[in-house]
């Protein structure tokens, strides 16, 4: 993450353009698995580790969203 002038937070996503559809796609699945194991083995859903990877996972639905693409909801 990156910080812009007016303070706002931004998402460097020159390192995730590279991903076609399916691999976007599957990194988020392994960023949710990741995150209901943590719950599942006690993590607090405001711990640290929880909301790293809450902000990894937002930074792929921002270039999903940008691509406009369709993916299957996590399930």
């Amino acid at each position: 993450m990156t910080l812009l002038a007016n303070g706002e937070e931004a998402c460097s996503t020159l390192e995730l353009n590279h991903l076609d559809d399916g691999a976007l796609y599957n990194a988020m699945k392994n960023i949710q698995n990741q995150m209901e194991e943590a719950v599942r083995q006690g993590e607090s859903l405001t711990s640290e580790y929880i909301v790293q990877l809450s902000q990894q996972l937002d930074a792929y639905v921002v270039i999903a969203q940008t691509r406009k693409m369709r993916v299957k909801p996590l399930t």
